[in-house]
């Protein structure tokens, strides 16, 4: 890929991030390791974690009521006598076991309170790794979610209707204009094929909304976001701009392009400008999103009105009636 240039503003909006030229997320910046993404070994240990709490309060009681319910079978089974476990006969010391079995009872509570002891631990272990196992799943969904946004920056700029409605859209959104968000995208794709871009958002922008530098030399870019393409009058002014900048030559992108008349053929031959349309923008678009992603742009029927079936721009031309006459 040819390397990043330089982009600047000149003016007060913010520009955003350039998807053609921002990185595309990696696990490791989202703390992740290769072990994490496994045969879903994360997903497992979360199961198991959160078994492991749900069978807690039962293994807390079992830890007790086991030892106890042993002891008594112990005792029912060697004296068969079970009259100490009615508590109007506990008042009376000659119904109480012989010392020897409160020993034994003493006993098993205190192997219960020992295997507490160890479930409480076990639970423990159990809750940090399901905080630890919740941790690494939300980071892997933040990556993923980090993924998708940047697949789908480029993606819809392969499009028409970003560059025909959602601009107007993001334009409202942000109080601006549409040509002046028009504009910042097409500075973006520039500065992805390493040219030294320099936006000019002023109120007054003597006719130029981009300075850029590269090996093709220096040129002034007029943008215009209309529904029609740009009148005679912007095509002059260009030209103007052009002579007043010394610029190499002048670059007016539209979606539409100017009409082809025998006037913007002139200024166009003589004053060394071009027109771009919006089929150049989507040229542009799909051969950076391919590069990027490695796939193929997604179907769009509507690029049919801007380029050719082969993929390149539908060409401007001179009217030749209007050039003879």
């Amino acid at each position: 890929m040819v390397p990043a240039g330089l982009l600047k503003l000149s003016g007060s909006d913010a520009l955003g991030a350039n998807p053609w030229t921002r990185e595309k997320p990696v696990a490791s910046a989202f703390g992740l390791t290769a072990e994490d993404f496994a045969d879903g070994r994360i997903e497992k240990q979360q199961e198991a974690a959160r078994n492991e709490m749900v069978e807690y309060p039962w293994r807390m009681t079992s830890a007790f009521l086991l030892p106890v319910t042993a002891f008594i079978a112990l005792y029912m089974h060697q004296s068969g006598d079970v009259s100490f476990l009615d508590p109007q006969m506990i008042t009376n010391p000659a119904n109480l076991p012989p010392f020897i079995w409160v020993a034994y009872l003493g006993a098993s509570l205190v192997l219960g309170a020992i295997a507490a002891y160890a479930q409480t631990r076990v639970n423990a272990s159990a809750v940090k790794k399901s905080e630890k196992a919740t941790k690494i799943i939300r980071q892997k969904q933040a990556f993923a979610d980090a993924k998708a946004e940047w697949h789908n920056d480029l993606k819809a700029r392969t499009t028409t209707a970003f560059w025909r409605e959602e601009i107007p859209r993001i334009a409202a959104a942000k109080g601006s204009n549409p040509t002046t968000v028009f504009s910042q995208e097409v500075a973006k794709l520039f500065a992805a094929w390493g040219w030294e871009v320099k936006l000019n958002q002023r109120n007054d922008d003597y006719g130029v909304d981009m300075f850029a530098n590269g090996k093709d030399g220096s040129a002034i870019v007029q943008c215009k976001h209309l529904d029609t393409g740009p009148g005679v009058q912007d095509v002059r002014d260009l030209a103007g701009s052009r002579h007043a900048f010394s610029a190499d030559f002048g670059l007016l992108v539209s979606i539409h392009p100017p009409s082809a008349s025998r006037h913007n053929g002139f200024f166009s031959d003589k004053g060394q400008l071009e027109f771009w349309h919006l089929g150049h923008l989507l040229e542009q678009c799909i051969t950076l999103y391919t590069k990027r992603t490695g796939e193929k742009p997604p179907q769009d029927a509507t690029r049919t009105e801007f380029l050719n079936s082969d993929g390149t721009p539908i060409a401007w031309q001179v009217d030749e009636s209007q050039a003879a006459e």
